[in-house]
């Protein structure tokens, strides 16, 4: 085992902020969170702002409170409806999704 990798357990991701502030802080190595933050870093700079890459491929990012949402599950009739809808409509992110 590669002693300067670490296990997966270990690439966690944090989200911390105070109630004084309308921002968060994200410290993550996940990989897909870094580059959907990125994303928004480019379109939305004067809100999302990278503070950095630490060590080992994680990366730290001020975000506002705001974009943090917590959720319950979906109920599973919620989800068939979904999908039935995709089958027809397709799903939104789809070029061309929801024309008929």
């Amino acid at each position: 085992m590669n002693r300067n990798r670490l296990c997966r357990a270990e690439q966690e991701t944090i989200i911390s902020w105070d109630n004084e502030l309308e921002t968060a802080s994200v410290y993550t190595y996940d990989q897909r969170l870094i580059h959907k933050l990125e994303r928004l870093v480019k379109k939305y700079p004067d809100q999302f702002i990278r503070k950095g890459e630490e060590i080992r491929h994680c990366a730290s990012f001020t975000i506002p409170k705001r974009c943090i949402s917590v959720r319950p599950p979906y109920s599973d009739e919620r989800k068939q409806k979904q999908a039935a809808d995709a089958k027809v409509h397709g799903l939104p992110f789809q070029k061309g999704a929801g024309k008929t």
